[in-house]
């Protein structure tokens, strides 16, 4: 009878013994896979991200020269435009200035930023993948500034097509580069649309400088991102 207890216990013994080293081979399959599934997720997250990472820094670069010749445009513009825009105030302005001012304003530039990928970052709900919070912040901030001078040019856009062009059209023959009428020069329609023209001018170049500022401080942690990775 002992024999036969001895003989169960060693078999119940034997059974728990296999069912346990199954669970602990199971417990350790499931772990395992579960530690290399996730191993491969952070690396293609951190693939990602440097991928991200390398194509801000293209945008960025690609950007500022747009910005710095828009600035140096701008600036130029401005010098010129400030004596004439006295002149103007003054009522002093003669009729070949009043005629440089409108070839002056005759024409109207907008930059060309990319934007394609802070755009597809944020449309696939990735942007979390940037693991750096500050260098995100500041991609951001970059983006939401570049969209506000984007809502500058379109406004700049607006008023030109609105007021410039009419005026232009009205008053001005394109071919001969003169007044239909030279008392124009004195009233105060002209004088608006001058003076107007030239302050859009001065909000433009003011964004784009502050843009262009940023667009270096981004460059900047960019490339001492990409370069720590």
């Amino acid at each position: 009878m002992s024999a036969v207890k001895n003989t169960f216990h060693k078999i119940i013994n034997y059974e728990w013994g296999k069912l346990f080293f199954e669970l602990v081979v199971v417990f350790l399959g499931v772990t395992a896979g579960f530690v290399l599934n996730n191993f491969r997720m952070e690396q293609e997250e951190k693939r990602l991200e440097d991928k991200y990472l390398e194509s801000f820094l293209q945008d960025v670069e690609f950007d500022i020269p747009a910005l710095e010749n828009a600035v140096r445009t701008d600036s130029v513009w401005l010098a010129r435009a400030k004596p004439l825009l006295t002149a103007i105030m003054n009522k002093s302005i003669n009729i070949d200035s009043a005629q440089a001012i409108i070839n002056m304003i005759a024409t109207i530039s907008k930059i060309d930023a990319h934007s394609s990928t802070y755009e597809e970052i944020s449309n696939s709900g990735n942007l979390n993948i940037l693991t750096d919070f500050e260098l995100k912040g500041q991609i951001v901030d970059y983006y939401l500034a570049l969209g506000g001078v984007g809502f500058i040019d379109e406004y700049f856009h607006r008023y030109f097509d609105d007021f410039v062009m009419p005026f232009i059209i009205i008053e001005y023959s394109v071919l001969t580069n003169e007044f239909n009428d030279k008392r124009i020069i004195s009233s105060v329609r002209f004088s608006n649309v001058v003076a107007g023209y030239y302050s859009m001018v001065q909000q433009r170049m003011a964004a784009y400088s502050s843009l262009l500022d940023d667009s270096y401080l981004l460059r900047k942690e960019l490339n001492k991102k990409m370069d720590i990775k």
